[in-house]
């Protein structure tokens, strides 16, 4: 049964000591159902919000939350371009978590238009987040994990997800051709979220011509990984080119740091999060959540069988021996010559020979064979 607002306030009273709660509101913004939730407005008329979590694992989570907003110092914070709410109490028993209150409203994913304000601003937000140092995350003792943690992570979920027998082969396939892809995963780990979806964005209201994003809930997930996890519900953006406006902008802003297979990755992400919540229900023996995934793994294979589901994996080139190469500079050094006429050949000197560019042959040859 749902916790009252005033028995949250008093929870919250006893979580925060010398709290003088004026205004008692039930808050709907609370949690998607894992917590009952309170906006509170105290004698001076500040505002928070008192969660009460509805089971252990949600319990887990806030206070994991609270405990990530405490590594957010204002130093880091003053980094971002949006605000994040900081923690002020916490009640062991019964449980209840008290944190600062952020205006802004919800992101409604419909309200993202393509080349728009709003598209642009979650491109910055997220590229702020993976541009924050790792030793923010590192040196709080939170998860940090590479590249190659990364790639087995997303193999051990296809085994896992395989073995309930629910999953088409032909996804399995594809999941599994695209973590033998080398040219997906050579990212450069980073800060990230961890948990970020429309539902953890809040936005200026409606009226505000230039709308953006003010404030990011939900930072339990705090850790160094792989951006792309961060990127993965842009892509279920509505509206036609919405997301593009929005990676586009996070790939300008982040500059050197971008990864070029990010958004591949993504859609690997965004997939997984079926076989994850596939997961979810054979765990819980939730046969409603179970036939919801099943549906959503059938609707995504016959986008894939329609030649609609996007590319995961990318284009290889083929495998050159240090004979080829040689030969295919030659021959460009050959054209190259005839454009400029025989005096510039002369210039080469003798040392400019098949020989001489051996090691670039090999190096080139060793590239192309990792792609």
């Amino acid at each position: 049964m749902p916790r009252h607002r005033f028995t949250l306030a008093a929870l919250a009273t006893l979580a925060v000591p010398g709290l003088d709660v004026a205004v008692t509101r039930t808050f709907t913004g609370g949690g998607d159902g894992q917590h009952d939730a309170a906006l509170l407005t105290d004698r001076d008329g500040e505002h928070l919000v008192v969660r009460g979590p509805v089971d252990a694992q949600a319990a887990a989570r806030l206070e994991a939350e609270v405990a990530v907003l405490g590594v957010l110092t204002p130093g880091v914070r003053a980094r971002l371009p949006f605000a994040v709410p900081s923690g002020v109490g916490v009640l062991p028993a019964p449980r209840a978590v008290v944190t600062t209150y952020l205006p802004g409203v919800r992101l409604h994913p419909a309200s993202v238009g393509a080349d728009s304000a709003l598209a642009g601003s979650i491109g910055r937000a997220v590229a702020a987040v993976h541009e924050l140092p790792t030793g923010v995350v590192a040196d709080a003792g939170l998860p940090v994990a590479t590249a190659g943690d990364a790639v087995r992570a997303v193999e051990d979920l296809i085994r896992r997800v395989d073995s309930t027998g629910e999953v088409p082969h032909e996804l399995v396939n594809r999941w599994t051709e695209a973590t033998a892809d080398t040219t997906l995963w050579g990212f450069q780990p980073c800060v990230v979220h961890g948990g970020l979806a429309a539902e953890s964005i809040l936005v200026s209201p409606a009226e505000d011509p230039d709308r953006r994003v003010v404030g990011v809930l939900g930072w339990a997930g705090l850790q160094v990984g792989d951006p792309a996890r961060d990127l993965a519900w842009v892509l279920g953006l509505p509206v036609p080119g919405a997301a593009g406006t929005v990676l586009d902008t996070y790939t300008a802003v982040r500059g050197r740091g971008a990864d070029p297979a990010i958004a591949r990755r993504a859609l690997l992400h965004a997939e997984l999060e079926i076989a994850r919540w596939l997961l979810h229900g054979v765990e819980r023996d939730d046969a409603r959540i179970v036939d919801d995934a099943v549906q959503m793994l059938e609707a995504l294979l016959a986008s894939l069988l329609e030649g609609t589901a996007g590319t995961l994996v990318g284009e290889r080139l083929p495998t050159l021996t240090v004979t080829e190469v040689e030969r295919m500079l030659d021959a460009r050094r050959q054209r190259a010559a005839t454009l400029r006429g025989p005096q510039d050949t002369a210039l080469r000197g003798p040392q400019d020979t098949a020989a001489s560019r051996a090691p670039l042959a090999a190096q080139a040859a060793r590239r192309s064979a990792a792609e």
